[in-house]
Order: C-alpha cells, then sequence, then structure tokens
C-alpha cells in the first residue's frame, strides 16, 4: 500500500473566532483540526493543499471578515498524524466525579463518571477552558430526571454529562455537520443513545423545545441575541448555562441577559475564559 500524506496547514486566529472559521472550513476536504492557543491546526490531504485552496480559503475567511495568516506549513506521513493525535489526548479530570477521555486511554481512568470522546477535531475534548468548566457547571445544576438542551454541542459531551449526571434525556444542537456526526459516534460510545436526540440545526431559526436547563458553549455574538429565546424555552427556575466567553466580554453578557429576564447566578473563570449560570424566575 502505497505511503498516505497529508499537510498540516497552522493559522494564526483568535479563539473567539473559532466558531467562524468552522463554518468556512466545512465547504473544504479537512481531514482533522486541532485547536491551539489562537491558532488552529488544520490537517488537509497533501493533494488537496494547493495554491486554489489557499485563494479559495482567503476567500473565505474574507466574506466573514476573519484575519487570514499562514504561520506554518508541515508534510506527515499518515502513520504519524495518528501517531501523533492519539498520543496528544490524554484523560481529561474534569471534578473530583468526572473524567473526559478518548476511548485509547480508558485504562488511565479511576472516576466515576467517565466521558468517552473521541473527537474528529479537538474542540470539546476538555482541553479547553470553556468545556471544562461548562461540564462542572452540569454537573452542578442537573437534577434527576431532568430534561436538557446542549446548544453548540461540538463533540456531544455536555449532553452527555447531563445525562450520566441524572438527567432524562438531552437534545444536542450544532449547525456544523462534522459535529452531529461525531456527537452520534459519541453518544453511541458512552451507550445514551436512547436517552440524547441528536440534530443540525441552526440556533437562530430552530424552535426550542421547553427544558430544565440548557448548556449553551457559544460565542458573544450568537448568545446575546438569543438569550430571549432561550429564556421562554426554560420551565420555572431553569437553569442556563454558557460558556465560550472572554473574559472582557462577561459584564455585557450578564446585562443583556438579566434585560430579557435571567437572573445571574455564579461565574466560573479560567485563563480569558469564563462560564456563567443564569436562573430563570429564581
Amino acid at each position: 500500500m502505497p505511503e498516505q500524506y497529508f499537510t498540516n496547514v497552522t493559522i494564526k486566529l483568535p479563539e473567539e473566532l473559532y466558531d467562524v472559521a468552522y463554518v468556512v472550513l466545512s465547504d473544504f476536504p479537512v481531514q482533522g483540526i486541532e485547536e491551539k492557543m489562537d491558532e488552529l491546526m488544520i490537517c488537509f490531504g497533501a493533494d488537496d493543499w494547493n495554491q486554489t485552496t489557499i485563494q479559495e480559503l482567503q476567500d473565505g475567511f474574507a466574506t466573514y471578515s476573519l484575519p487570514f495568516e499562514i504561520i506554518k506549513e508541515e508534510q506527515i506521513l499518515q502513520k504519524n498524524w495518528n501517531e501523533q493525535w492519539e498520543q496528544s489526548l490524554e484523560p481529561i479530570v474534569v471534578s473530583p466525579r468526572i473524567t473526559i477521555s478518548p476511548e485509547w486511554a480508558l485504562d488511565k481512568v479511576e472516576s466515576p463518571i467517565t466521558i468517552i470522546i473521541n473527537p474528529k477535531m479537538s474542540f470539546g475534548t476538555g482541553y479547553h477552558p470553556t468545556t471544562r468548566m461548562t461540564t462542572r457547571f452540569v454537573e452542578k445544576y442537573t437534577q434527576q430526571d431532568s430534561v436538557w438542551t446542549d446548544i453548540g454541542t461540538g463533540t456531544g459531551v455536555l449532553a452527555i454529562a447531563a445525562v450520566k449526571c441524572g438527567a432524562s434525556s438531552c437534545l444536542a444542537l450544532d449547525n456544523d455537520v462534522w459535529s452531529v456526526e461525531n456527537t452520534q459516534e459519541n453518544i453511541e460510545r458512552n451507550s445514551v443513545q436512547q436517552h440524547i436526540s441528536v440534530y443540525e440545526a441552526d440556533i437562530f431559526t430552530y424552535q426550542l423545545p421547553t427544558s430544565n436547563g440548557i448548556a449553551a458553549n457559544l460565542y458573544r455574538n450568537v448568545l446575546i441575541p438569543n438569550f430571549e429565546k432561550m429564556y421562554n424555552a426554560l420551565t420555572n427556575s431553569g437553569v442556563l448555562i454558557i460558556s465560550g466567553v472572554l473574559k472582557y466580554d462577561s459584564d455585557e453578557i450578564i446585562d443583556e441577559a438579566k434585560k430579557v429576564g435571567f437572573t445571574f447566578t455564579e461565574l466560573e473563570l479560567e485563563d480569558e475564559w469564563v462560564a456563567i449560570v443564569f436562573h430563570k424566575n429564581l
């Protein structure tokens, strides 16, 4: 069998713009993405990375006013990519009860609750502060037999966490087809498919069902316009857990949520990121 080569392309991009970049990248033959601090490492098949792809990618980023700067290109063998990817993902202890782990590292886990995540991309693995903080809040606020909605599900980690912490059901939504496919795979790995429904959907147009809790790991420009929709979808005393927000925007986010009726409950800060908890009619 001939050796298969890939090209890893690293672009410089602020973390708060990753979600928009994924919209652009969904139109390209991307093999995988690894998130770093203000950098995305994107893997292309060697034959798919050329001057035409570069120009089309640059044009796509420009459509959304995203900066486009390639800082590194590296050609690698498929074997090396797979080994590098698996070796880079270790179990992440989120709390005394919960560990997020890839399937191939389960022998290292000794937690009451293990969430198995084999990512197509690195977001939602537990390495990012927003995932860890939001998972801890989901653990804290999930009541037995409650109903949840996970908006911007990524790898499905928050939906799986809600069910493993006692929720009877969870609806997982994402507007990215990669995320939907990966969430479905991870749900099956965790044997919770009977409790979680997954849909490819846009929060701006999707009618949210009534739920006791909503987890929304989204960026600021999506959260603020949809606070009222999320408020109306919650039962009385329902909880909204949000992240994907930089600490510099937290005051604005809290103020905007209060305008539609939410009560600010608590906030957790890690690095430059925050996770915030609100309640309805509390």
